[in-house]
């Protein structure tokens, strides 16, 4: 029997904190691997409840959240300049060397990966793998997806796959393993579901219930992981669910793209998970699309167990939202909240994400952003622009920029792009975070 290790590797940043984060596609190989009698072992460097973890970092807020260990290391000489601590996020190193040392030698190894400016993370992983077994290393995820040359360079993979799994990756795997796996048709690899089964200890689950985003807006690669949009059957939904109910698991999180387009089919599946009674407590940390909560939509989620829902505006600027993506407007947006409300969510339950330094975009801006939503008693969730390949709004970039920034990945951290868009600078942000603080503050002390 063939035996294969799935890794994800450190998060190496400014800042990282655990909103049930899960290796979503790592957990979906898990399952392929062993449906074709695989036997499967993973480490996940980011589980804080993993038994050899740091125990005072084992605990959860009441939501499921928590804090990552940590480790300052020195920045990188891109980082220089950044006035924050630079960070190693996940297990201790010596940690992921004796659980490799405990392993049984796999014939494979499959290495994830997150943000391209992560990347660190994946180079150290790989490169002690490689001290231990002469196993090919594979890696995959949105790192070798959105910078596929750097990958193969830096990355310390023998292979680098971009993309999905699909049947082309199957084919790849034969031909590695000697081991005829069957070519899958239909709709299999989009309701193939991530294998929990992995952790010994878990809280939440990351879940999807759609696959890709059917809009294109001009600051996401959603389109280079998956070019279609799915919705997933139903039937294997609610199965997905049973399993999490009967593990006892509290927590999930939605990471889809596009959870409500066509509400008709989220409609259906709320209305069977208020059916079954799961009592889930049901989190958005990738946001709501507002244009498609009507009433009904509204009040299923109220029903169903929705917590601290997201919802999404990026920008109250005309020509930004035009610009963008064009998905909501300011009275969209409004009509959306009213009904939320109307549902029986109150402000404290609800967090807008709004996007700061878009290419053009200024503190003015932002700060109207900041205002509108703080006028509404709602809380701001912003999130800084960072440059990514494959989108639009990288294309606009100087060409200078962006061949700096695609010659290295580390540049295309939010962070670093504060220090050189003069638009929207570090002494503007310093000033919005004062102001969306004071609110915070002002709200505690009310």
């Amino acid at each position: 029997m063939k035996r294969a290790l799935l890794v994800d590797p450190w998060v190496y940043d400014f800042k990282c904190h655990d909103f049930w984060i899960k290796p979503f596609g790592l957990l979906r190989l898990a399952r392929l691997l062993k449906e074709n009698g695989f036997e499967v072992d993973l480490i996940d460097c980011m589980d804080r409840l993993d038994d050899d973890a740091p125990a005072e970092f084992k605990r959860s807020d009441s939501t499921g959240r928590g804090a990552f260990y940590s480790e300052e290391v020195t920045k990188p000489e891109a980082y220089a300049d950044i006035p924050r601590k630079y960070k190693r996020y996940g297990l201790p190193v010596d940690i992921f060397r004796e659980k490799i040392e405990r392993l049984r030698r796999p014939d494979i190894i499959f290495t994830g990966s997150s943000m391209t400016y992560n990347y660190e993370g994946v180079v150290l992983a790989n490169s002690l793998l490689k001290e231990k077994y002469s196993s090919p290393i594979i890696l995959g995820g949105i790192y070798p997806t959105l910078c596929r040359e750097h990958a193969k360079k830096y990355g310390k993979a023998d292979i680098v796959w971009p993309g999905e799994i699909n049947n082309d990756f199957i084919m790849m795997l034969d031909k590695i393993c000697s081991v005829r796996i069957d070519m899958k048709h239909g709709s299999y690899y989009d309701e193939l579901t991530p294998d929990y089964s992995m952790y010994k200890q878990l809280e939440s689950a990351a879940v999807k219930f759609t696959k890709g985003c059917p809009f294109s807006c001009s600051y996401c690669a959603i389109k280079n992981f998956t070019p279609d949009y799915y919705q997933r059957n139903p039937e294997n939904i609610i199965r997905e669910l049973d399993g999490y109910k009967s593990r006892g698991i509290k927590h999930i999180a939605f990471y889809d793209d596009a959870l409500l387009y066509k509400n008709y089919f989220i409609k259906g599946v709320l209305k069977e998970i208020i059916k079954k009674g799961y009592n889930f407590e049901l989190h958005t940390p990738n946001g709501l699309h507002a244009a498609y909560i009507d009433e009904e939509t509204a009040e299923l989620m109220k029903k169903s167990g929705f917590k601290n829902i997201r919802i999404s505006i990026e920008s109250t600027d005309y020509n930004i939202q035009k610009t963008t993506g064009n998905k909501v407007d300011n009275s969209i947006f409004k009509e959306a909240l009213g009904r939320l409300k109307k549902a029986g969510f109150e402000n404290d339950d609800i967090g807008v994400y709004t996007l700061a330094g878009l290419p053009g975009q200024t503190y003015e801006s932002v700060m109207k952003d900041v205002e509108y939503i703080k006028n509404m008693g709602l809380k701001v969730k912003m999130s800084n622009y960072s440059p990514i390949p494959g989108t639009l709004d990288f294309m606009k970039l100087r060409p200078d920029i962006k061949a700096a920034l695609t010659l290295e990945p580390l540049k295309q951290n939010e962070f670093y792009f504060l220090m050189i868009n003069h638009d929207y600078d570090w002494e503007a942000n310093n000033k919005v975070k004062k102001a969306i603080s004071e609110e915070s503050e002002e709200k505690d002390n009310g």
